[in-house]
């Protein structure tokens, strides 16, 4: 057979067909064909989320952990995309719980009640030639922009000018009002992109959009997406280009929903996570994983782009605002939470959490900041736990046990069957499971309980949360010993962050007069919950705020005031970054965290109230 043959890969359930060279692998056929399997580990075959079902045609199929797929599932026809190549036309079905579904809006931001509107974007009318030759003389200005200004300034006109670049970046013939000025507010997730539309004149956000970030097709974590960005020259631009391609998909949805012109936008501010802003900005991201022995220093400036030389689809002479980072892990996203919730103009020490994809954690006031990063999101995104997916259409997202049963309720997105669950369900259930004293302290099950939703299986213990006729999987959706002690071991590292940042700050639980909750999973989580667990400390004297979409609401603030831009600018030359993994006592605190709750110091009260929970019995 040639090997310049081709075949069809046909989606059937999508009515997609596309084309491959044989030898392609199913997940990148999918890709080409613009459907979202789930990578975590890149395409490396490692995490087992790529599962597929082959129901005709020739696969080369390998598999490097066996226990990713088991023996019913191959008979079954089921595969790893990622490690089924093509070798004849075949015909692919795609499972619910592979699939990279609709994102769940993740907008809600509490921003601060009194905002200056100071907007870098502002109008001057004229019909002057006179007038308009001393603003040419005074800003910068492309030609482009030129011959519009001449071509009708008889007739009178507005001037855009941007202050912060300086530069007129648009003539409005026969315009004085200053209606029909937008910019963007972006925040660039590692899983979801969020873009709002904002009227820089008034302030008011006109709408929000958000979507799965294109690159997740090169892996799900930032360590993935930078060895493939790395991989040669071009490599870079196409994982940039895939951030940008979900950007202009937002921006055009938003455009569309509002009947507005794209060439009316005319700033773009954004924030993102150190690794994401690299990737965004087109910043070669081999710094950040070098070395994770020894520090890296960033340049805590923002970055100031071109959004023609991005290929962002707004007004060509439109410039971008990239908030600016202060470590490794530390990126402008945790600036935006910074600057929403308020800390930089607060004499009294607060602590910070986003819980995203990783766990930044950040204690300061307004003259001083330290911060770290956990490395805790790949169990809460769904990586190594049975059925862990993303927070997307029938995922569980909140669960309650019935004490005298043992029978979970839970609640699923969108009101779905469920597919699986996500991370703040999964916080829910170990929780539920500790507290009803199914579990004990080490997250194993008791051996001698009675009841019907927990049974021994070939990989131990397991509890069912949703039986296969409730599920849309059409198996039963568990939790095993393994998982809980995922969930156990991530949560563990974000106490100990915790813990850490206190300790260097001399601070104890007591000492903390307010509490942050910020990011995408953070939104949804139970704080009590996270507290049975360990995940976060009890804070006996401090007042629990939400603030949703922190990174969102940064890079608002940046683009409607001057103020605001000056305290992200301001903040992030302020943080002293730590980095966790390098901390000599990170192994004693995350260590702790492995029996429930925790360091006793850490829950003041909840810890004594553990440790008289009963092995559950039948009520």
């Amino acid at each position: 057979m040639s090997a310049n043959s081709t075949f069809k890969v046909l989606f059937p359930q999508y009515g997609v067909e596309v084309k491959v060279e044989e030898g392609t692998t199913i997940l990148e056929a999918a890709r080409r064909a613009g459907i979202g399997i789930r990578s975590v580990c890149g395409g490396k075959g490692l995490c087992g989320k790529c599962k597929v079902l082959v129901i005709s045609g020739n696969i080369n199929h390998r598999v490097k952990d066996e226990a990713l797929l088991k023996e019913d599932e191959i008979r079954r026809g089921y595969a790893l995309a990622c490690m089924a190549n093509v070798l004849s036309d075949v015909e692919v079905i795609v499972p619910p719980e592979s699939f990279i579904g609709k994102a769940k809006l993740l907008s809600h931001v509490t921003l601060p009640k009194q905002v200056p509107l100071e907007p870098s974007i502002v109008l001057k009318y004229t019909d002057n030639v006179s007038k308009a030759r001393e603003y040419i003389l005074n800003f910068h200005v492309s030609g482009d922009v030129v011959r519009k200004i001449r071509a009708s300034l008889s007739s009178g006109g507005s001037l855009v000018i941007d202050l912060h670049t300086n530069k007129i970046i648009d003539f409005l013939p026969e315009t004085k009002g200053a209606e029909g000025l937008y910019g963007i507010a972006l925040d660039i997730g590692t899983t979801k992109i969020v873009a709002a539309l904002v009227d820089v004149m008034s302030g008011k956000i006109v709408g929000v959009e958000s979507e799965f970030n294109k690159q997740l097709i090169y892996g799900e974590d930032v360590v993935s997406r930078i060895s493939k960005a790395i991989e040669g020259s071009e490599s870079l631009k196409e994982v940039q280009r895939a951030a940008v391609d979900t950007v202009n998909e937002l921006i055009q949805r938003l455009c569309k929903r509002f009947s507005i012109n794209s060439q009316n936008i005319y700033e773009i501010a954004a924030a993102g996570n150190t690794a994401m802003t690299f990737l965004f900005v087109g910043e070669n991201p081999y710094p950040l994983i070098k070395s994770f022995r020894e520090p890296v220093k960033i340049d805590p400036k923002p970055y100031l782009l071109d959004a023609r030389d991005l290929g962002v689809n707004v007004n060509a002479n439109a410039s971008i605002y990239v908030l600016p980072c202060s470590g490794r892990f530390l990126g402008g996203d945790v600036i935006g939470d910074i600057i929403t919730a308020g800390i930089n103009f607060s004499e009294e020490p607060s602590l910070l959490i986003d819980i995203g994809t990783n766990a930044e954690v950040v204690i300061g006031c307004k003259h001083w900041f330290i911060g770290t990063t956990a490395p805790a999101g790949p169990a809460f995104e769904g990586w190594g736990l049975r059925h862990g997916v993303r927070a997307v259409t029938g995922a569980i997202e909140s669960i309650t046990i019935d004490t005298a049963t043992l029978k979970a309720m839970y609640t699923t997105i969108g009101d779905a069957k469920p597919i699986g669950i996500c991370g703040s369900g999964y916080i829910d259930l170990v929780a539920q499971l500790f507290t009803s004293g199914a579990i004990d302290i080490f997250g194993k099950f008791y051996r001698d309980l009675k009841s019907q939703y927990i049974r021994e299986d070939v990989d131990g213990y397991e509890y069912i949360i949703a039986p296969a006729s409730e599920t849309g999987i059409e198996r039963d959706i568990i939790v095993t010993e393994k998982d809980i002690y995922n969930i156990i071991d991530s949560k563990s590292s974000v106490c100990a962050a915790i813990s850490i940042l206190l300790k260097k700050m001399y601070l104890s639980v007591f000492d903390v007069k307010n509490v942050y909750i910020c990011g995408a999973f953070g939104r949804y989580l139970n704080i009590s919950s996270a507290i049975a667990i360990g995940m976060i400390p009890e804070f006996p004297n401090a007042k629990m705020v939400y603030i949703g979409n922190g990174s969102l609401g940064g890079a608002y603030l940046s683009l409607v005031s001057k103020t605001y831009r000056f305290e992200a600018e301001r903040v992030s030359k302020l943080i002293a970054p730590i980095e966790l993994m390098l901390d000599p006592n990170f192994m004693d605190e995350y260590e702790a965290g492995f029996k429930l709750p925790g360091r006793r110091e850490l829950f003041p009260s909840w810890w004594e109230k553990a440790r008289s929970i009963k092995p559950w019995s039948p009520r």
